[in-house]
């Protein structure tokens, strides 16, 4: 199927904000005029439709690193005390490697906070085209690293981590967890919770030709994104930007995963691959398909009630493997 798909086959809770969108002319992030617009229209469109912030005990944004390899985390901890050693949530923020920041999600990370009753700790990586890959990923190792240093005084179990993220946040989140040349000694993870996961972006799944116009996320916005990522196109095969590619017949398991796959998303095909590869490989994997949904969800959770309620199943999911 190709061309405009029709209102009528878009979830009635996602209808209006497509219908509106449409309307609106229905240019997608890399028709903006420059990168400051498009990042400053996903601030305005994350605040204005996101979930309202759940109140959370102790929110705290932390600076790792000097100059230009400075980035922050954001700590929300719902706890009264620390007197336990409970398992942490590790968050990456989707947005295409080149938009999205603490603020955008954090009405998400808020809300698995409080659903949990665990900490959650946020990564504001470096993005691109200013900090090409692989910066940003190495952020994400780095933020492990400095949440095992945290974890005694924080009352935190670092052999206990949960990955969680969005779209190229949810391939930040699975690389984290399962990629090898990431892992960091003294940790150790126990789930990954990857929602609609950008896992391939060097090869292009069926969803690609049905997904190419009439939504804000479209093909040609991930080709955008991945060519403001990349300096070099070759390293859309490293396994860290492409994840997909890196799984092997006979790998060992991963940790427990909760996939979320969208079927009016140029995402959702690889999405579902990707949970099919690494179920083949014997790890415990639990697949949501919402066919009628497009890419957006949580970051529009306030004005789509699907949103909410997978923010309360991925929460349901963590509660069982930590």
């Amino acid at each position: 199927m190709t061309g405009l798909i029709p209102l009528d086959e878009v979830a009635a809770d996602q209808r209006p904000l497509i219908e509106a969108f449409r309307a609106a002319g229905g240019k997608s992030f890399q028709d903006a005029e420059s990168f400051e617009a498009v990042r400053e229209s996903y601030e305005v469109s994350s605040a204005k439709n996101g979930l309202a912030p759940d109140e959370v005990a102790h929110v705290e944004d932390v600076e790792i690193g000097e100059g230009d390899e400075r980035f922050a985390v954001r700590v929300y901890d719902p706890r009264e005390s620390r007197s336990a050693e409970d398992a942490v949530l590790l968050f990456f923020h989707g947005g295409g490697w080149i938009i999205g920041s603490l603020d955008t999600h954090d009405p998400v990370c808020r809300r698995l906070a409080t659903r949990t009753g665990l900490p959650v700790v946020a990564v504001d990586y470096r993005l691109g085209p200013e900090f090409p890959f692989p910066a940003g990923h190495l952020d994400c190792r780095r933020a492990v690293e400095w949440l095992r240093d945290e974890a005694g005084a924080r009352g935190w179990d670092a052999s206990r981590i949960v990955t969680v993220g969005d779209s190229a946040g949810g391939g930040l989140a699975t690389v984290i967890a399962a990629e090898p040349s990431m892992r960091v000694e003294g940790t150790g993870f126990a789930a990954q919770v990857l929602l609609y996961p950008m896992v391939d972006v060097q090869n292009e799944a069926p969803s690609y030709e049905r997904i190419t116009e009439g939504f804000p996320l479209t093909a040609a916005t991930i080709r955008w994104f991945a060519e403001n990522l990349l300096a070099d196109p070759a390293d859309a095969a490293d396994p860290r930007v492409s994840p997909l590619l890196g799984v092997e017949e006979g790998d060992a398991p991963q940790p427990p995963a909760w996939v979320l796959s969208l079927g009016l998303d140029p995402l959702g095909d690889e999405a579902l691959d990707y949970a099919t590869r690494i179920a083949r490989n014997g790890t415990h994997v639990e697949t949501v398909y919402l066919p009628n949904h497009a890419h957006g969800l949580f970051t529009a959770a306030g004005r789509i009630a699907t949103g909410e309620r997978m923010l309360d199943r991925a929460a349901e999911f963590i509660l069982r493997f930590v």
